[in-house]
């Protein structure tokens, strides 16, 4: 490609204007603007040739005449409007997150198997009911099974983690068999019923599946009943791969022991806009854990996303194949 590519990228207020926002060593045009609730002002993709971002909306692929690519700097991609995408425009996202998510994972297990948020609280407001001579004993990992549904790299990051505490663990994924390193995992197979023999078998469950149409939904009332009443469900993938309503009265009637939620249902649509994440007031309840979809969100994920994304611009310019692409919304 002779010229310059015309690249538009969010313009962040702690950005240093002398440094290029993403490590490329092909010579690139930066159009920054400033996003508004995480998409780019239409006309700025006139004339464009990549947009950086996580949002793309009609308005703005009609604006983008000449758009060759769109660059998720995550993994995610459920916020591109497939019908948006122009033709010829080719989608390609980045992960790098497993590391984090999987620390994430174990860490919010241990604090679910302790309840540690609870101890924390009622010490401090001078209360001994958590202490073992009144409270009981506490479980531990070791020797308890971790199931996983989606295996692919965060559940198999996990799987390893898990294998270091001594856990059986035990997933089932989209293929029949798993290829690749198993990291001490027994891989049930994929479908339906293995889905469900992971549910009812293991003591942790984690969801670690890409939200689609075949995944949403995927958890409801019935797999929830699947489960052990003392085992606590863990979704840091997509909130609505987990029924709303089902994962409520699951932790509200106690028929799980609890969960651990990053990913949410409702999340603001501006700057300032603050809705509870759920219609149902899971804030209300003891048994889960609630973080604002946080858990992959790290120093190093950045890093990684950055040095992907700037691989494919650099590939790009040279009118190389793009890696990452996602090929079901790609045009």
């Amino acid at each position: 490609m002779s010229k310059k590519l015309r690249v538009v990228v969010n313009r962040r207020p702690d950005a240093d204007p002398n440094v290029a926002p993403f490590p490329v060593t092909e010579p690139v045009e930066w159009v920054y603007t400033e996003y508004q609730d995480n998409k780019a002002p239409p006309d700025s993709l006139i004339d464009a040739d990549v947009y950086i971002g996580t949002d793309f909306t009609k308005e703005m692929g009609v604006a983008a005449n000449s758009l060759k690519a769109i660059l998720i700097a995550a993994a995610g991609y459920d916020r591109i409007d497939p019908d948006a995408v122009p033709e010829g425009c080719t989608i390609a996202n980045a992960y790098h997150h497993e590391a984090p998510i999987a620390e994430w994972v174990m860490a919010v297990a241990v604090a679910l198997d302790h309840e540690l948020f609870k101890s924390d609280r009622t010490f401090r407001e001078g209360s001994w009911e958590m202490w073992p001579g009144r409270h009981g004993v506490y479980r531990e990992l070791m020797g308890r099974t971790f199931g996983i549904v989606g295996f692919g790299a965060i559940g198999r990051r996990v799987a390893r983690l898990a294998h270091a505490y001594e856990m059986p663990v035990i997933a089932a994924g989209r293929a029949d068999h798993a290829d690749g390193e198993l990291y001490g995992a027994n891989y049930i197979g994929g479908g339906k019923h293995a889905r469900e023999h992971v549910l009812a078998n293991s003591d942790f469950v984690l969801i670690s599946t890409p939200l689609g149409p075949a995944t949403h939904g995927l958890i409801g009332a019935h797999e929830l009943a699947l489960m052990k009443p003392t085992a606590y469900i863990i979704n840091p993938a997509r909130g609505h791969i987990i029924d709303e309503a089902a994962l409520y009265n699951a932790l509200k009637n106690r028929t799980i022991a609890g969960a651990a939620i990053d990913t949410w249902y409702q999340y603001p649509e501006s700057a300032t806009d603050a809705p509870r994440p759920s219609e149902h007031p899971f804030w209300e309840l003891d048994n889960i854990i609630m973080v604002p979809h946080h858990s992959g969100a790290t120093y190093g994920t950045a890093s990684r996303r950055a040095q992907t994304v700037a691989q494919n611009l650099d590939r790009l310019t040279r009118g190389k194949p793009l890696i990452n692409i996602v090929h079901e919304i790609s045009r």
